[in-house]
């Protein structure tokens, strides 16, 4: 009776439940991220023809729409967890916490921007029908700009992603708050994305396969790390209080 006293005080501690909510975060905007890259964005823009695109866009305008809100969901769960993994971390480098905070808070507000210019393309292939064939080829001409910018805005959003995320698991490393090889996983994958953003952002024309490969090993890992912190929550509270105390 009373271990299961302590175990049901040590679960309602702040930090357990801080620590389990970054891990929840975690697994949300992962899960957001790939159904929306599934099942919307890949099904509707067409990198090679734009035609097509605006086709797809028009012809799905709900579908369309709700997968700009659901990126905007992701961006704001980015900042609360973002602000979860500084409070967890803060202990350890409160410096390089921040500045990693400030990556992917960085990170947010740049992907906030990449939904805003989906919504202004919208609001552009909306207004093309009271326009002549000529002012549609114009408009065709800038939407394609627009979604190139767009896909422009990710690469940096990705560099970004990059740099906190390696900052935050450098810290998890010094901190010993999960297992080293989570770490040195964590620091790996994050680093990968710096990587992916200048083939990107030097590389237009870049085979597939690249961004299949890295985005795969980036989502497996940021699952296994999200279960990992709900999973170990009260270990890693306990880990987290000693070093408070030293």
């Amino acid at each position: 009776m009373r271990l299961k006293r302590k175990i049901n005080e040590e679960s309602m501690n702040p930090k357990t439940a801080i620590v389990k909510a970054a891990g929840l975060t975690y697994v949300i905007i992962i899960v957001i991220g790939v159904l929306n890259s599934i099942f919307i964005d890949a099904r509707l823009v067409i990198n090679e023809d734009i035609s097509l695109t605006i086709n797809n866009i028009l012809a799905n305008e709900f579908l369309f729409r709700f997968g700009g809100a659901c990126v905007l969901i992701l961006y704001l769960l980015v900042i609360i967890l973002s602000v979860l993994l500084y409070v967890i971390l803060k202990n350890v480098n409160k410096n390089l916490a921040l500045l990693a905070m400030v990556f992917r808070i960085g990170e947010a507000l740049l992907g906030i921007t990449t939904v805003l210019i989906s919504f202004i393309v919208l609001g552009l292939l909306n207004n093309q029908f009271h326009t002549t064939s000529i002012e549609n080829a114009k408009l065709n001409v800038l939407v394609a700009a627009l979604l190139d910018l767009r896909t422009t805005g990710l690469y940096i959003v990705l560099l970004l992603v990059g740099l906190g995320g390696t900052i935050f698991f450098y810290l998890f490393y010094k901190s010993f708050y999960i297992p080293k090889v989570l770490s040195i996983w964590g620091m790996l994958t994050y680093l990968s994305m710096i990587i992916l953003s200048f083939i990107g952002l030097l590389f237009p024309e870049h085979p597939e396969i690249i961004e299949m490969v890295l985005y795969g090993l980036g989502t497996l890992f940021e699952l296994t790390i999200g279960f990992w912190l709900m999973i170990k929550s009260i270990e890693i509270q306990k880990r987290i209080n000693k070093m408070e105390l030293r």
